[in-house]
């Protein structure tokens, strides 16, 4: 990823580039530049403190994460261990060694704790809470929302209230937050955590990506314990695969954000090369006449959906670009038009794969979400709304070049 984001910083710096490119460049090398932000929320008590330990892999915090009274608190990548306390009058003070260590301010406002754990310079970890005030809760989501990339709800039943104030977040952070069960092992005591999960289920099938129960004490334990990890204990306690899918969807954003910065540098090297951008050559007609190369997994028409599929984003991608390319203000109505078309092209495509073909199934769940994404950026509209839509077709054409090498290689 490093030399991406160098030669992007070095592009973005010559006085030629369009404004379009000059814009969604700089929010890709923003994007870039920092860690992705796991935010750790949910209303007061609901285990956010543990829980952010239990992803550190240490007790960083203590109990005064808790108590102390800081709206925020962060854990983040650092050369050593050290915690600054910024207090409410806007003065930082500095303290060696773990929060959990240290005496902190009665007015401190926010705690950072940096650490010198690699893994925290891929992903910061981020806890902040929801006041008790129902007035003043929204405002704070609003605040979460607009830092997060992903966001881990806490609750131990995630009630009707909880429901009401979730449902104002917008649907393209639902699809990469997590619902998190705190102090799963209680239930299990009582005897109810089927029961909670199973009534659960249908409102995180429409509001989260996930559901995950986690004891975070007993995943603390795991992983402090003697002198390495107990195994064991980490998958029983929920942590394991909770840290698992974060770490899976930290990595598909910063995937989807490089493939971006990728294209975007090929074009401005193009534009830089021949006075202007240059146009897709030879690009492959939308609906290939012949399949690309026989098939070789059984029926003639399987894996002949995929390649079709794949050749017209590629074409299509073509076209987006060319659109930049003819003005200094992008039209987003134009290229979110084009969007919509592409993935309602799409669809028609993967409609005439077989049924039983598991990936062209996969990939037919995919189109229908992204027909829905793409409704909500046409609501949205504007030039971050037109490059979401953009980010989303390509994700969808990584996805059908992986699966198309996939058969390739079987």
């Amino acid at each position: 990823m490093n030399p991406v984001v160098a030669r992007l910083e070095t592009v973005l710096e010559a006085s030629d580039v369009p404004a379009p490119y000059h814009r969604w460049g700089a929010r890709l090398l923003s994007h870039l530049r920092k860690p992705v932000q796991v935010v750790v929320t949910g209303l007061p008590g609901s285990g956010k403190t543990a829980l952010l330990n239990m992803l550190a892999g240490q007790n960083v915090l203590g109990g005064q994460g808790a108590q102390g009274g800081a709206e925020v608190s962060e854990i983040t990548h650092g050369s050593d261990a050290r915690t600054l306390f910024e207090r409410r009058d806007g003065s930082v003070r500095q303290s060696v060694g773990l929060a959990r260590d240290a005496v902190w301010p009665q007015d401190v406002r926010r705690v950072r704790q940096e650490l010198p754990d690699p893994e925290l310079a891929r992903r910061s970890l981020i806890e902040i809470g929801l006041p008790a005030h129902p007035d003043a809760q929204m405002t704070r989501l609003q605040e979460i929302v607009a830092q997060a990339d992903i966001i881990l709800w806490c609750s131990e039943s995630f009630t009707a209230a909880e429901q009401r104030l979730w449902s104002a977040v917008p649907d393209p952070i639902k699809d990469h937050s997590l619902l998190v069960l705190t102090m799963a092992d209680r239930q299990v005591m009582r005897g109810i955590l089927g029961q909670t999960i199973a009534a659960l289920e249908p409102v995180v099938a429409e509001e989260f990506l996930g559901l995950y129960p986690v004891a975070t004490m007993q995943g603390l334990s795991a992983l402090t314990a003697g002198d390495g990890v107990d195994g064991d204990l980490w998958a029983a306690s929920g942590g394991k695969a909770l840290a698992q899918c974060i770490a899976h969807q930290a990595e598909l954003g910063r995937s989807s954000d490089v493939d971006q910065a990728q294209l975007l540098l090929d074009r401005l090297s193009a534009h830089s090369g021949r006075g202007r951008a240059a146009p897709v050559t030879a690009p492959a007609p939308t609906e290939p006449q012949e399949p690309a190369r026989p098939d070789t997994t059984g029926s003639p028409a399987q894996g002949e959906a995929l390649m079709d599929a794949a050749t017209l984003l590629q074409d299509r991608a073509g076209r987006m670009l060319e659109l930049l390319d003819e003005s200094e203000d992008l039209d987003s109505d134009a290229l979110l038009d084009q969007c919509v078309d592409a993935v309602a092209a799409l669809a028609g495509i993967m409609e005439r794969a077989p049924q039983d073909d598991s990936d062209a199934a996969d990939l037919r769940l995919d189109l229908q979400d992204g027909e829905e994404m793409l409704l909500l950026f046409q609501l949205e509209r504007g030039e971050e709304a037109a490059l979401d839509a953009v980010t989303l077709l390509l994700q969808l054409r990584k996805e059908m070049v992986g699966k198309t090498a996939g058969r390739a290689q079987s």
